[in-house]
């Protein structure tokens, strides 16, 4: 039987069951772009409810709330958990948060992160394949965040332009997206950026996945209201499925540590459409984390910031740690 080279490349890249089941610990990172403390812990802001109908009002992230928060650890109440960059501005947030410290970045033209990242430390530390640390990001600016080399980790960020020829379902997606693009320049609609990392984690069971989204944000800049409040319900419900799938995943899913935040906050009132200025709310963030050493917590008062994700994230996986890992107790 002839075996095309498309096919070898496919499954050699595809890890054994007993690989995905033993290989643990493994993180699963998500980052949503630009949202508010206030919807993620309180809802719909009365500032807008005008815009909805009684039933749409109140509770945005309800079956986080209702059915997974209280199996982890939530951060960022009445503002104790807040971000580590100088500015509440997107590329600065993300490179503190790769790094564990304030970079010299302080807005979104900053260019390439200059050191070395906790995913590219990941896999340098722990000697794993190109592939078992993968990012999947909407929004252009993920590339100078999240490593400093191009080389160095699997990263699908837009605008993707790998043919993906051993995997035809990233391949397919990618040719989706390029044809059905948002409204707005620099980014990819969520919708592949979510489908094509949740296929990756099912098909190659990687250390440490990162998933960046940016509707919101970009929804936000807008002033489309409806919008954003939709798109943090659709985070929702992709939250749901990726805690239900790890829950299916046997030991792989039993060994991963699930983390999720935003990069910064929003002003109030009218400027809830911009950040980055002198309004010291838009530093205060969230995290939830959910795993081994931060299971049934549920939502904590201690103080963190974003330069605690990454000691956690070395932390998890053994590794000499570079700063204030987030508490535990």
């Amino acid at each position: 039987m002839r075996v095309s080279w498309f096919l070898i490349v496919g499954l050699w890249a595809l890890p054994s069951l007993a690989e995905c089941l033993h290989r643990g610990p493994n993180v699963v990172l998500v980052t949503l772009d630009g949202v508010r403390t206030r919807e993620f812990f309180e809802g719909t802001d009365p500032y807008h409810d005008s815009k909805f109908n009684p039933s749409e009002r109140g509770v945005i992230f309800r079956t986080l709330w209702e059915k997974h928060a209280s199996n982890g650890v939530v951060f960022g109440k009445n503002g104790s958990y807040r971000i580590a960059s100088d500015v509440a501005v997107s590329l600065p947030s993300y490179q503190a948060l790769m790094t564990g410290h304030s970079t010299h970045c302080q807005n979104n033209q900053c260019g390439r992160v200059k050191e070395e990242t906790v995913l590219e430390a990941v896999r340098r530390e722990l000697d794993l394949k190109k592939s078992e640390v993968a990012v999947f990001g909407s929004w252009k600016g993920m590339k100078n965040s999240t490593a400093r080399s191009s080389r160095t980790i699997f990263r699908s960020i837009f605008p993707d332009f790998k043919s993906y020829a051993g995997d035809r379902t990233l391949r397919k997606l990618r040719q989706a997206s390029a044809l059905d693009r948002p409204e707005w320049a620099g980014s990819r609609k969520d919708r592949y950026t979510w489908e094509m990392g949740m296929h990756y984690l099912k098909s190659y069971c990687p250390r440490l996945l990162y998933v960046s989204l940016v509707d919101s944000d970009e929804y936000g800049h807008e002033g489309d209201y409806r919008g954003y409040v939709g798109s943090l319900r659709t985070y929702d419900t992709y939250l749901d499925t990726l805690v239900n799938t790890l829950d299916g995943m046997g030991a792989y899913g039993k060994d991963t540590t699930l983390i999720v935040t935003t990069d910064h906050s929003r002003g109030e009132g009218e400027g809830w459409t911009s950040h980055g200025s002198k309004p010291d709310t838009e530093k205060e963030v969230f995290l939830f984390v959910k795993g081994p050493g931060f299971a049934g917590k549920g939502i904590t008062t201690s103080q963190a910031t974003h330069a605690s994700v990454r000691p956690t994230i070395e932390k998890i996986f053994g590794l000499r740690l570079t700063g204030q890992a987030l508490p535990t107790e």
